[in-house]
Parts: C-alpha cells; structure tokens; sequence
C-alpha cells in the first residue's frame, strides 16, 4: 500500500478509554484528568468517553469557570468529525460569543495540526461552518431560526444558564440517530454550564435528570487543579478549607493554583461555593435568603388542624398569567401552608369550582388583591363580586410590596429565630417562588417581577397584610 492509501492516522477510530486519553494527549497535548477528587463527582474524561463511545442518553456536564467544558466540548467535536465519517455536529451558545468560544478551540486544534488542516474542506470563517471526514460542523445563534428545522446527530449547549428556555425547548427536537460507516451514532444533546442561578434553566435540567434519564457529569475546581508542589505552606493555604491536602495526593490537573487562590480572594463566599466547588446556586440578591428546606417544607402541619384553626385562601388573580390561590391554616401565631392551585386560561367561576373540590374545607375568609375589585374582561364582572357571591368573606387591604414581604420575612425567622411560617411540600410553585424571588439589583428594595415567580409570592402577601394578627407597621421620620 503507498502512502497516498494509507488513511490520515488522525481518523483511526479509538478503541478503548485508554486509546482515547493517549489520543487526545498526542494530538491536542492536553492531559485530561481521569479521577475524581470528591466521592461524588466524576472526572472531567468520563464525560469524553461517554461523548465518544456513542451514549445511550443526553449529557448534563455541570463544571466550573475555567473547568475545561468548553475545551473538552470542542475536542468531543473535533473527535466526532474526525471518528465517525458523515456525522453532522452544531454548536449553540447561551450567546453567540459563547458559542465561537467553543469553535475557536475547535479551529485552534485544527490549524496547529498540518494533517488535520489538510482533512479541512470549504472551511467557512465567516459563517462558522466547516466540512471534514465528509462531516459537518458549525455554529448556531440563539435563535428560534437558527434551531427549528435542524436535524444532526449532536447538538452542544454552551452556558445552558444564559439560555432562553423557548430556545432550549425547541432545542429538543433537533437530532437524529444514523448509522455512520456502519458504526450506530445516537442522536444526543448535551449541555454545559455552572449552575450559579436557583432555580435557573441548569437546575432544573438537573433535578429533572434522574427521571428523563439524562447522564449528569459533575466536577469541581478539585478536579481539575493541578498536583500542589510538596514544599508549598498548607497551614497558610487559602485553598485548605477545600482542599485538605489532597491537592498533594489526588489532585492532577490543568488548573493553577495560584490562579485558583487569586480568583478566591476576589470572589464573594456565596460565589465561590457556586460556580468554583459546583454547590448549589447562590443565594445571594434572593428575597427570602433564610429558607430551610428541612425547617420549612413539612409534610404535616406544626399543629393539631382542628375547630380552632382559622382557615384562608390566599389569592393573586390572573387569567393570561396565572392565578394562584393558597389554602393557609393558623393557630396562634403558626401558620400553615397546606395546597396550592395554579392555573391560567380560566374564569374565576372556574376556579371556585376547583377549589371546592379540594377536601381542606371551607376557608373562613379570602385574602386578595383590591386590584379584584374591577370588572373582568372575561365575565363583565369583578372577582371580588364572584368570590362574595359564593360567601366568601374578601379582605383586600392594600400595602407597599417592601411591606408585605417584611411579614413573610419575619413569619420564615424573626429577629429572635423563630419560625412561624410553615409549607407542604406539594405547594411545589410557591417554593420555587421564594426561593428564585430576587432583588431588581443590589441597590434597589424591590423584588423583580419576572412574570414567572412574583404571583405565588404576591398571593402569600396578601395573606399577610389582611389578617389583623399581622399588622404591617409603617414609620414616617
């Protein structure tokens, strides 16, 4: 066989994880970590092979700033076109500039390599496409356009947090399994990100994964830092809280640590465990910080429901945007979240019908907003006057939205850390929304109104400044 037969070694498929790893090394001199460093974490390479080895599901890769997702993600690529002859691969950003950061690592590998520069056909820098290997590749916009039509076999997310979520659920019909040279190639999605938003798009693609069945590849700073030199201080260590000397023993990464220790002295606590050791969201900038879900959330009620509970419905009115109505029992100063309804598109005669079906009991009194008392579009008449027709008794005192949720505060823990305020878990929507309720930014006292997690709130408000236990106190100076 002459040399002009002989195939690109490039394009010689990898067999075995270890194949792999040495693959990437040669080519790429990129030393990819293979351990995890926490128990419950994997190594930055088991996402690769999953990639690689052709998965029978999507990918979740839930790392940190400067964790090499998007590096990793670009090799995953560069192998898929080089290995699997035909296969077609688009990148999507949570914004354009993310998206080129994941093919200027891909066109890096390609152009300081001359035989991979040769295996290059048509490429197109100005639109971001290329051919290789009979394979394709190129960059998406984050748009509905740009998504709806698609067909490939592998669509990588970048920044899943930045993304709209039409965007992303459009997103979910874009690939298409093939067989490639007689080799099986799933159609798969996989995402990229930090997880520094509660309740953003990432958590809840992650707490959704065990039931869709989607692989969640997790990996902190430990993972990837690099073997900390034995002369180095431990006692003086910024990084021990963390570390505990195993940067000494396991640790074997791409990571400096110089860089690690600056960027922590520049970062804020909450920041840190977030987007640097891949610990929940931030709380910071949230409304209601003091949430505990093992002090709040209870799936029985702090006392004995009996003839001297009062009984409320809470309501925040809707019909485009939902309506949600709260069921709160109280004893005392305890108070007891016990069901929610949340639904839009409906009239509020509707509504009533349905919170009648629910077997709580008849509520003594509904608190609401006075902005009920003007005549619905839909019934040409007013909500309140709906509700009072079913003899409701309806308070609709009105308050400043700073004031409301001071109540809330001071139900969920006092300046004294008693906790009042109590929640079933059921009421999934009303969790979600005091844990995602934020600040407009840090120099303003209102909360965002964000159309998605403002109505329960608003509902739960209501409750507060029309119950005469829980007088909102004003102060003029």
């Amino acid at each position: 066989m002459s040399d002009e037969t002989l195939p690109n070694p490039h394009t010689i498929r990898c067999h075995t994880p270890d194949e792999l790893h040495a693959w990437i090394k040669d080519r790429t001199h990129l030393h990819i970590p293979r351990t995890n460093v926490c128990p419950h974490h994997q190594a930055p390479f088991d996402y690769i092979c999953t990639a690689y080895f052709e998965p029978s599901r999507d990918q979740i890769v839930w790392a940190p700033r400067g964790g090499g997702k998007t590096s990793l993600a670009a090799i995953a690529t560069l192998l898929d076109l080089l290995h699997k002859p035909g296969i077609s691969v688009r990148i999507l950003g949570g914004s354009l500039e993310q998206s080129l950061r994941m093919w200027d690592y891909l066109m890096q590998h390609i152009n300081d390599d001359e035989q991979l520069k040769e295996l290059v056909k048509n490429p197109n820098a100005t639109s971001r496409k290329l051919k290789m290997n009979r394979s394709h590749a190129a960059v998406l916009t984050q748009s509905q356009r740009s998504v709806r039509g698609l067909r490939v076999q592998k669509l990588r997310c970048d920044e899943i947090e930045l993304f709209d979520e039409p965007i992303w659920q459009a997103a979910q019909l874009t690939t298409r399994s093939a067989e490639l040279d007689g080799f099986a190639t799933r159609g798969t999605i996989e995402a990229f990100s930090t997880m520094h938003q509660a309740y953003g798009l990432m958590s809840k693609l992650v707490d959704k994964a065990p039931e869709s069945g989607v692989k969640v590849v997790r990996w902190c700073l430990l993972e990837v830092l690099q073997r900390c030199p034995q002369e180095r201080d431990c006692n003086t260590c910024p990084l021990w809280d963390e570390c505990q000397g195993v940067a000494k023993t396991k640790c074997d990464g791409f990571f400096s640590i110089d860089d690690a220790i600056t960027m922590k002295q520049r970062v804020s606590e909450e920041t840190w465990q977030s987007e640097m050791l891949c610990r929940r969201p931030s709380r910071e900038g949230m409304v209601f910080p003091m949430l505990a879900g093992a002090t709040h959330y209870r799936e029985e009620a702090p006392f004995p429901i009996d003839a001297e509970c009062h009984r409320w419905l809470a309501i925040d009115f809707g019909f485009s945007a939902p309506l949600v109505c709260l069921w709160i029992i109280t004893r005392g100063e305890q108070i007891y979240v016990l069901d929610e309804h949340v639904k839009k598109g409906l009239t509020i005669d509707q509504h009533v019908g349905e919170i009648h079906a629910r077997p709580w009991g008849r509520a003594t009194h509904i608190a609401c907003d006075p902005a009920g008392s003007s005549v619905n579009e839909q019934t040409a008449k007013s909500n309140i006057d709906v509700l009072r027709k079913h003899e409701y008794k309806v308070r609709t005192r009105g308050s400043r939205i700073v004031d409301g949720v001071e109540l809330v505060r001071a139900a969920l823990k006092s300046a004294t850390g008693i906790t009042r305020l109590f929640i079933h878990p059921r009421c999934k929507q009303l969790i979600q929304s005091l844990e995602c309720y934020h600040y407009k930014s840090e120099q303003s006292e209102l909360p965002h109104k964000d159309g998605k997690n403002d109505h329960a709130v608003d509902a739960l408000r209501y409750f507060f400044v029309n119950n005469q236990s829980y007088e909102v106190k004003s102060r003029r100076y």
